[in-house]
């Protein structure tokens, strides 16, 4: 099986290239970023239709596309959105297939920010930056990383606390620092697990 990963900025493409080794063992991925998610999605309905081309080809039915986006406070607009278009392409997705049909879309979303992924896995962060100790996530319920509109500020938050990162955000630093560290069971934001899974049923 072949995976091609569709993602809205750098720093999802260097998370996954951490990430994807443990997440699909032994598959073929690549990882295209997008100048963010206007770009992706401007581009995507051609995109889908040379897929759609491609899939129908011998030989190439081994192919799955899955694409990432960020929810920014719209996340069911923008699943919606997504799904409408590989429709359109006349692709099936995760959410058309029947059980146990065989998808070639895999729609997700990271909720609100692809930040709250790391927030869900607090060991990772603590490897990854020393002096980011337990108590500097005080007030930041493990079980609601995907709640703030804005997890890139509460994980920053975090991080200056640890003294790191003090002169401002380096988001694709922090994707392939803590992504190292991620373990993908213990994960407890509710959209990487959504991802996660989705992964794992793709066939």
């Amino acid at each position: 099986m072949r995976v091609e990963f569709l993602v809205e900025e750098l720093s999802a493409k260097a998370a996954l290239e951490q990430l994807l080794p443990r997440l699909l063992p032994g598959c073929a991925c690549r990882v295209r970023a997008f100048e963010g998610w206007r770009d992706l999605l401007s581009q995507l309905p051609a995109l889908l239709q040379g897929y759609h081309r491609r899939i129908m080809q011998q030989g190439e039915s081994d192919l799955r596309i899955v694409v990432l986006l960020d929810g920014d406070g719209i996340c069911a607009r923008r699943k919606a959105d997504l799904e409408a278009r590989a429709k359109a392409a006349g692709l099936i997705t995760k959410a058309m297939a029947a059980p146990g049909q065989v998808f070639h879309v895999l729609n997700r979303i990271a909720v609100q920010e692809l930040e709250a992924w790391w927030l869900g896995d607090r060991q990772a962060i603590m490897a990854a930056y020393e002096g980011v100790k337990p108590h500097h996530f005080k007030g930041i319920k493990e079980r609601e990383t995907d709640v703030p509109l804005k997890p890139s500020e509460v994980l920053w938050a975090v991080l200056k606390q640890g003294r790191h990162f003090l002169a401002g955000k380096q988001k694709t630093r922090w994707a392939t620092d803590i992504s190292q560290h991620i373990e993908p069971a213990r994960n407890n934001s509710p959209s990487f697990c959504a991802f996660r899974d989705g992964l794992a049923a793709l066939h």
